[in-house]
């Protein structure tokens, strides 16, 4: 990772801090802070950077604000959120690596503690020591112990998955046969289970507006970490997002990936003579998969478009929800995908290939 890669949330941070002070000295009171991350969404998948799923809500935000089209996070999920939340390098911060992948070499070694460390501050602790309230809902993935948990972290009210990923539904079933059950934790304490009609985007988004509503009585500004789960694998959504997209990618991944990168050029996100990259090492030729490979990764990529289409419908909750309580125009929102798109299957998590989990 080279240094733009790891300085990324510092730049992230300096430019938020300016942001705030800027509508502070404004409007002489504090702004508020809306930040929103999907999880392993692509750049394209988005409509403003050229891509086919309706993304109206994020789409309006970025219109009015600031399209970083030369933004880098890291290459995974937990070092870029250890980033993001302390300004700080992912090393510095114990996220040299996500803790499931950490090598034999890697484990005990400083900077590889596998969760976030004691030698940073989190944005939620400064905010939170400079009068803000905090609120965050979603993944967390920056340590599983009590004390490494984000109620600890500085967040005054918290919903969270601990783990790095799990089902969008309430079975509270993981990625990895190791983590089955996941962690879900409600401010710092363990959850036996979720409620029935749980659904991921939904419950992050309830929960979140439900804490920014409790806490108006006393003016204070609020930082509000909302960390969808979706896009990750698996592929669940409710419908109606679940059926919109029958039929559109039956021509497969490749055809798809020339037409994002037509769009791309477009928009002027990418040079007009570009070239496409290669395709990645273990995705397979789409006419050398059988009919019924074909027909599983277009359902694949329908569901997954629906995810993010529901992702963006839940934004825009929150969106209007600040328009009705006058909160908007003093908000700061900023949104990001943790890293890109998932090229993996679940087979090829550790300890899944060949287990029970996967019958």
């Amino acid at each position: 990772m080279n240094l733009i890669l790891r300085r990324f949330a510092f730049i992230a941070v300096v430019v938020l801090s300016i942001e705030v002070q800027g509508l502070a000295e404004a409007s002489g009171r504090k702004p508020n802070i809306l930040l929103v991350a999907a999880d392993d969404m692509g750049w394209t998948d988005l409509g403003c950077f050229g891509s086919e799923i309706a993304t109206p809500n994020l789409d309006a935000v970025a219109k009015r604000g600031v399209q970083f089209t030369n933004f880098h996070a890291s290459v995974s999920c937990s070092p870029t959120r250890s980033m993001l939340l302390t300004g700080t390098d992912n090393h510095i911060a114990g996220m040299g690596n996500t803790g499931e992948l950490l090598t034999p070499e890697q484990k005990g070694m400083p900077g590889y503690e596998g969760h976030l460390n004691d030698r940073v501050v989190t944005l939620a602790e400064a905010l939170r020591a400079g009068g803000y309230h905090t609120y965050m809902a979603g993944k967390w993935h920056l340590g599983h112990e009590p004390q490494q948990d984000p109620h600890a972290r500085g967040f005054d009210r918290t919903f969270t998955l601990i783990n790095g990923g799990a089902s969008h539904w309430s079975d509270m079933r993981g990625l990895m046969e190791i983590e089955t059950p996941v962690q879900y934790t409600m401010n710092g304490k363990k959850l036996d289970k979720l409620p029935g009609d749980f659904f991921s985007s939904r419950s992050y988004t309830d929960f979140l507006i439900d804490a920014i509503r409790d806490g108006r009585g006393d003016d204070k500004p609020f930082l509000a970490y909302l960390a969808f789960t979706a896009p990750h694998d698996p592929m669940h959504v409710p419908e109606p997002w679940l059926s919109k997209y029958r039929g559109r990618y039956d021509n497969g991944y490749e055809v798809l990936k020339r037409e994002r990168a037509a769009a791309a050029k477009r928009l002027g996100l990418v040079g007009d003579k570009a070239k496409l990259p290669k395709r990645h090492a273990i995705v397979e030729p789409w006419n050398e998969l059988s009919s019924e490979q074909k027909a599983l990764e277009s359902r694949g990529m329908e569901v997954y478009a629906g995810m993010v289409e529901n992702m963006d419908y839940h934004f825009g909750r929150v969106v209007k929800f600040l328009e009705d309580i006058d909160q908007y125009e003093n908000t700061i929102v900023v949104f990001i995908s943790d890293n890109g798109a998932n090229p993996y299957y679940t087979e090829d998590y550790p300890g899944n290939r060949g287990s029970q989990w996967l019958t």
